[in-house]
């Protein structure tokens, strides 16, 4: 599984819970976020390897479906980066996400 797999899975959180309840999800903003979401995927994925990508992807989908919200930019970058810190054993800083 991949990023796009990932996001295909995000996705259908955002229909299932957004359509689901009658609730109106402002599109603009939703592909605003999904961008970031992917971004982040991607930048995490090449640092941290496609366990820590899968593990990101999780949180947001757990996020919305639990929270019936999508997380905000600067909250997926803020767990992408603290799941790399967790998962590298690397001697170099995580990447600024």
């Amino acid at each position: 599984m991949g990023v796009s797999d990932a996001l295909w899975e995000i996705e259908s959180a955002i229909g299932d819970v957004f359509d689901q309840h009658g609730r109106d999800v402002d599109r603009q903003t939703a592909q605003a976020r999904r961008n970031t979401y992917e971004q982040t995927l991607i930048d995490v994925n090449q640092w941290a390897g496609p366990e820590a990508m899968h593990s990101l992807s999780d949180w947001i989908e757990r996020e919305i479906r639990t929270a019936e919200r999508l997380p905000a930019n600067h909250e997926v970058r803020q767990i992408g980066s603290e799941i790399c810190r967790r998962t590298t054993t690397s001697n170099r800083s995580p990447p600024k996400l």
